[in-house]
């Protein structure tokens, strides 16, 4: 009897191990040890629920990982892209800016030397002006003389014709004295004529004198017009070339940076791929893990709960772990009914290392 007891023992024992070692944690043992198989069972449906839930959220979160890691990839690789044709466009940009800052350096030494010019026709013009003064002064000078001597000839008209008649009452002794007053008159007329077509060349010198004085005092004005517009040419080609330069400085900082960001992007798409990689190859671990779990059949008391996605809202996702029946006894797998389920948090920071 003791043996029959010991061996239907051993029985129920070796049959229960067989039950775990298949995978099966639905079996129920009867006699002497059915408690404490019962607990054991417990406990290991209760370690597996959890397993399995656990299981469950991280292949959930490896999806997630790995889904969030590609865009991630191809987000960065576009960035990557445009930054590439910013940096181009910006190269571009910094060439035509220095070409523009170095027209505008030849443009101000050709404005420079066009003032220079202008100033010095301007100074050519101020003496030709002060010349015209001198020759229109002149020529009054000389219109004065003119009518000095024409009123020279008039009073030696008057004379010559007094002498003539003087010599005519002289008679036959002033034939000769009447001959040389003749003459004098005629001289005298000469000289006046001469005087007064002298007087008129000058009075038109004169005129055209006081109108080439005109002319010229205009085209003085006109050239210092030209110098002055001149000068604001030129400070406005410093201006720009001032402006250029800082435009050309503020480019190459900006070149700078956009090659400081690119560097940094060029790491973050590497990041990103090694984190896709990575991803991948949680998510392949996971899948294995569920597929391998998935040969354990447990009680349907302890159930795996299937896992949930995120809601919209971005809010860390939860699971809780299947919890099984209290039971009054203690021992190795109790559970009470204050135990509180466990939370797995798919937080980024616990894939960080990723």
């Amino acid at each position: 009897t003791m043996d029959t007891f010991a061996n239907d023992m051993q029985d129920e024992i070796l049959h229960a191990f067989d039950r775990l070692a298949a995978g099966d944690f639905t079996f129920v043992a009867h006699g002497l040890i059915s408690q404490p198989l019962a607990k054991a069972n417990a406990s290991l449906n209760d370690i597996m629920g959890k397993v399995q839930a656990a299981a469950e959220q991280i292949s959930g979160g490896a999806d997630q990982i790995s889904d969030t890691s590609q865009a991630l990839s191809q987000a960065a690789t576009e960035q990557a892209s445009s930054l590439e044709e910013i940096t181009s466009s910006m190269a571009d940009m910094s060439s035509r800016t220095g070409q523009n800052t170095d027209n505008a350096a030849q443009v101000n030494i050709l404005a420079t030397q066009a003032s220079e010019v202008a100033n010095k026709g301007n100074n050519q013009m101020q003496e030709m002006v002060v010349a015209m003064g001198d020759i229109n002064n002149s020529a009054q000078d000389i219109s004065r003389i003119i009518k000095v001597i024409d009123e020279i000839a008039f009073q030696t008209n008057l004379l010559a014709l007094n002498a003539a008649v003087e010599a005519a009452r002289a008679g036959q002794h002033g034939k000769g004295f009447a001959v040389v007053a003749e003459e004098v008159r005629n001289l005298a007329a000469r000289s006046a004529k001469a005087a007064s077509e002298t007087a008129s060349l000058i009075e038109d010198a004169v005129a055209k004198a006081g109108n080439g004085t005109t002319i010229a005092e205009n085209t003085a004005e006109a050239l210092h017009a030209i110098v002055d517009s001149t000068s604001k040419v030129s400070d406005l080609v410093n201006e720009i070339v001032a402006a250029s330069n800082e435009q050309s400085q503020g480019i190459s900082q900006i070149s700078i940076g956009l090659s400081q960001i690119d560097e940094v992007t060029q790491q973050n798409t590497s990041n990103a791929v090694e984190s896709a990689a990575t991803s991948e190859q949680l998510a392949a671990q996971s899948a294995e893990l569920r597929e391998m779990l998935a040969g354990f059949t447990l009680n349907n008391n302890y159930s795996v709960q299937q896992f949930t996605a995120a809601p919209a809202n971005n809010s860390t996702p939860t699971m809780e772990a299947p919890t099984p029946q209290p039971t009054s006894s203690t021992g190795w797998g109790q559970t009470s009914a204050d135990s509180a389920p466990v939370q797995i948090s798919l937080d980024d920071d616990d894939f960080g290392k990723f």
